[in-house]
């Protein structure tokens, strides 16, 4: 009778389910599968692009991959669909007529990016887009048939494209800063990673604050090009994470905070249902067979409570990868010359939340919110370098919504901008690297995630830390809502040094983004993202 249970479970599964995603303005939708193409249709728009032949020279896209449930497979397996890796067998058309988007196939056909065919900036209305698949899977086990399930997925990315910076801004107190014996940056041009930056002592005041190890040319510098996600992982991301996992791999994520919590009940949630987090089960699973579902009240809002093995194993299941410090600061401070001190938006100046706000993890999230004259409101967006604070506006701390804040109008600053126009890379979440010291972490590659987890969800790509922690190869960098104790900008007068840049408090590690045990871990204000070569 069990046997019998099991099977017409499976059976009520396999009603071909066929969708899309959504992040803050991209929305993925109308997905269809031909079966005797093999292809993969669906109507795609975002808001804010840009592709500019000036200043940081780079451009944002969409990172799309898809995911199949084959429904003759067992445990409701999810696979990872790969693509054709010739961009010219993907089609994209605007659905007015003109085609202004490109598709841009990847080596390994993990997924394609999808881009502005031409140089301007603005929303990016709806185009249709063909991807062709390539009939292979990770893992390999899919039992393809014409009604199995199909998950077409997103997210937003910005190009930071090949050239020479600094790391480290020459601050005065170089303790653990990227700094060669005195104050003097770390100049990363194409001999240096060519070459490899060698031991710690090359770039660090004292060689017991980098890699115990040799840096080899292998690792990822930064000086190379490679995408970066536009904003931190929201809770809708780590929803559609989640629900492609199977039950064993989802107990794995729910027990990090104890025995029993499982995925066999409802309310069953992976962060701590606080601060506006909440990430849940809405639909039990139960044992073996049947994944629970997981849904989230607050989509639009960035996930914490995410330690290093969620963030690697989510990187892996989306073809991303973890970056590294170096990434980082090149991220932040592009090619210009560095300021000491500096903070990502590329100055020292940061502002403070003096107001209140409403619709929270909504779009609308900042409709009703005042802030002091230095700052600016556009399309509902905050401007500004705003480190979230946790007293002074009176309302406890809560993460910000992610979101794009510059215009023709702005400056970087203003819209708390990296050079390249990625957003929240300070204050907000903290964002978890791969560096700091204590750990060989040289064996680190430019090697992308390939979609297979470990059959309890945990990442398996060589060469990535296994946990964070003190002396883990993890290094959290750019600050968060807390950064500074109690809170970060309650006193207008005190500003944590964590936000700023080349800032490395946690090059020994730290527990705030170990997997919980007994020593803590999974705090609210560790979040993350990622990047991939291309």
């Amino acid at each position: 009778m069990q046997r019998r249970k099991i099977f017409l479970l499976l059976i009520i599964s396999c009603y071909t389910l066929i969708s899309g995603s959504f992040a803050n303005g991209l929305q993925i939708s109308s997905v269809a599968y031909n079966n005797s193409a093999a292809t993969i249709t669906f109507t795609i728009s975002w808001q804010n692009s840009w592709s500019v032949n000036n200043g940081p020279n780079n451009y944002d896209a969409v990172w799309v991959f898809i995911k199949r449930q084959g429904c003759g497979t067992a445990n409701g397996l999810w696979s990872h669909a790969l693509l054709s890796t010739t961009s010219n067998a993907h089609s994209a058309a605007a659905v007015s007529g003109s085609t202004l988007l490109t598709v841009d196939a990847v080596a390994d056909g993990m997924g394609v990016f999808i881009r502005r065919l031409t140089y301007g900036n603005g929303n990016i209305n709806s185009h249709t887009i063909t991807l062709q698949l390539s009939g292979t899977y990770n893992p390999s086990v899919l039992n393809p048939s014409a009604t199995d399930n199909f998950k077409a997925i997103g997210i937003e990315m910005v190009y930071v494209p090949q050239s020479s910076f600094y790391a480290g801004d020459g601050r005065p107190n170089n303790t653990s800063n990227f700094n060669a014996g005195t104050s003097n940056p770390v100049l990363i041009n194409s001999t240096i990673q060519s070459n490899g930056l060698g031991n710690a002592s090359n770039y660090c005041s004292n060689s017991s604050y980098g890699c115990p190890n040799s840096l080899p040319s292998s690792f990822p510098l930064g000086y190379n090009g490679f995408y970066c996600m536009k904003y931190e992982i929201t809770q809708q991301q780590i929803v559609d994470f989640l629900n492609t996992l199977t039950y064993v791999q989802q107990a794995k994520k729910l027990s990090a905070w104890g025995s029993s919590r499982l995925p066999n009940a409802t309310n069953q949630y992976f962060d701590n249902n606080q601060y506006f987090m909440s990430v849940y089960t809405s639909v039990a699973g139960a044992s073996n067979y049947q994944p629970a579902i997981f849904t989230t009240g607050h989509p639009y809002l960035p996930e914490g409570f995410i330690s290093w093995q969620d963030l690697s194993s989510y990187l892996d299941w989306a073809g991303l990868r973890p970056m590294t410090e170096f990434e980082f600061e090149k991220a932040c401070r592009g090619s210009l010359n560095p300021v000491s001190l500096e903070y990502p938006w590329g100055n020292t100046l940061i502002t403070d939340f003096v107001g209140t706000y409403n619709n929270q993890g909504y779009l609308q999230q900042f409709n009703n919110a005042q802030y002091d004259t230095s700052q600016y409101i556009y399309n509902n967006e905050v401007f500004e370098g705003v480190c979230n604070s946790y007293i002074s506006a009176g309302w406890g701390w809560q993460p910000f919504r992610p979101g794009f804040a510059a215009t023709a109008y702005t400056t970087r600053s203003q819209a708390a901008a990296t050079y390249y126009g990625i957003m929240e890379m300070g204050g907000n979440m903290y964002e978890q690297c791969i560096g700091g010291a204590g750990y060989d972490y040289s064996g680190f590659t430019n090697v992308n995630g390939n979609g297979l987890l470990t059959a309890t969800g945990l990442a398996s790509v060589p060469g990535w830390p296994t946990d964070g922690g003190a002396n883990s190869g993890t290094i959290l960098r750019g600050g968060s809502g807390w950064s500074g104790g109690t809170n970060c900008c309650g006193n207008s007068s005190y500003y944590s040094t964590e936000v700023q840049t080349s800032d490395r408090t946690y090059y020994a590690g730290t527990t705030k983004n170990i997997s919980l045990n007994a020593s803590g871990g999974k705090q609210a204000s560790v979040g993350g993202r990622g990047v991939r070569t291309f």
